[in-house]
């Protein structure tokens, strides 16, 4: 039943969307909307829901808020699923830019281990961290996100993204070229919490109040 409500909203979105379609990364973004409706249906925590306890007219309901939530979000960022994503293309190039000031040394490393920022932050850009952490982790992520007055989505997303990479630094220090790219590919977030996301979006919003008004700062 959620394939296909999923099938539905996609559908119905690449549709209205000509310029962008259906582009792969799309469902990742649509799933936390679904369960955050589900879990208000069912009165569940997010980790517990039944699908089975779902009424047709209920799942109804729940389709049509996700679309139209994942279609409000999109509308925000929809230059990321145009032709060349040109969208992505520019938050990875500022992500890359607020590490080589704040951390050269990390920025160094991977410049001289052959890692190029858009080989591990795409998918960042592209799932919007979907991937990266637990589901309940994500919802508390977005939460802020939608919260911020403009851009949650886009600019405050990239220093999000920013402080994540430099939590990791430490590590990523220490690896080669082989060793980065597998720890990347997964990082060992499976068992965070939304403490860790909290202190993760602290420290992402004193970033961006000292380099956002400021972009000097980062030349």
């Amino acid at each position: 039943r959620i394939q296909r409500l999923m099938e539905r909203v996609l559908y119905i979105w690449s549709v209205r969307h000509p310029a962008s379609g259906y582009v792969q990364g799309i469902n990742d973004l649509l799933t936390p909307f679904i369960v955050v409706f589900l879990a208000a249906e069912l009165k569940r925590p997010l980790e517990d829901l039944d699908m089975d306890a779902v009424s047709d007219a209920a799942l109804d309901n729940i389709e049509a808020a996700s679309y139209w939530c994942l279609t409000k979000m999109l509308s925000d960022i929809q230059n990321h699923y145009t032709s060349g994503q040109p969208g992505i293309q520019k938050m990875v190039i500022k992500l890359k830019d607020i590490i080589r000031r704040i951390d050269h040394q990390l920025y160094v490393h991977l410049e001289e281990q052959g890692l190029d920022f858009f080989t591990f932050s795409f998918r960042w850009m592209n799932c919007l961290l979907m991937r990266e952490f637990p589901l309940p982790c994500v919802v508390r992520l977005w939460d802020t996100y939608i919260a911020e007055p403009t851009d949650g989505f886009s600019t405050f997303h990239v220093y999000v993204c920013a402080v994540f990479l430099i939590y990791w630094a430490p590590q990523l220090k220490q690896m080669d070229f082989q060793q980065l790219m597998l720890f990347m590919q997964k990082l060992p977030t499976g068992k965070w919490r939304t403490r860790e996301i909290e202190t993760l979006l602290a420290e992402a919003f004193v970033l961006k109040s000292l380099f956002h008004q400021s972009p000097k700062h980062l030349a």
